[in-house]
């Protein structure tokens, strides 16, 4: 994987051009596009990327082999519990246990050269490569609301280790504001990290 290709100003601008022809349809969905971000995926034939969630929204352009995403519904306690979603929000791995009872729950989206996918925030997946070597190229960027989610798991992780058990944080559009606004308030006055 080559990370944060938009350090490089050819990437740069590429990532910008890409995300400049998506933002009419989506900022009025998610509020301004923050932090753009761009990675080259470069996979082995057959490989598999584990279970695991990102906190971006992002977009996978296929450019060459085939790949089929496997994707759960962001938010189903059902495939990433609150407690994985806590873990990974104060600093813990992106990677989710895999359970084989997952199997049949997710949408499978096969992608070949030209073919694209919308990966919503926080939403699991693994992703099966073809029988030849893949490229792709990930676009993501965040929005104040993935944020905002980041931070009410990171305030749940918080109030789970003085004994509470909180619950999920709502989905877009919805957010949980006195955790969001807790949390900030926390973290400025350096109370977590």
């Amino acid at each position: 994987m080559l990370k944060n290709i938009e350090t490089i100003p050819e990437y740069r601008v590429l990532l910008m051009d890409l995300l400049g022809e998506l933002k009419p349809v989506v900022e009025p969905r998610t509020g301004a596009m923050l932090t753009p971000q761009g990675f080259i995926f470069i996979s082995s034939p057959r490989s598999i990327t584990p279970f695991h969630f990102d906190p971006e929204h992002n977009i996978l352009l296929q450019l060459r082999g085939t790949k089929v995403m496997n994707v759960w519904p962001a938010g189903d306690e059902r495939f990433a519990h609150r407690i994985e979603h806590e873990r990974y929000h104060i600093g813990g791995h992106r990677n989710l246990p895999w359970d084989e009872a997952f199997r049949g729950g997710e949408q499978q989206v096969p992608l070949g050269p030209g073919d694209a996918v919308l990966m919503p925030v926080m939403a699991p997946h693994f992703v099966a490569n073809g029988d030849a070597p893949s490229i792709s190229l990930s676009i993501t960027w965040r929005s104040e609301w993935s944020y905002r989610e980041a931070e009410a798991h990171a305030a749940n992780a918080l109030l789970r280790r003085i004994g509470l058990d909180p619950a999920m944080p709502p989905r877009w559009p919805s957010y949980a504001w006195a955790k969001t606004v807790g949390w900030r308030i926390a973290r400025k006055l350096r109370l977590v990290s």
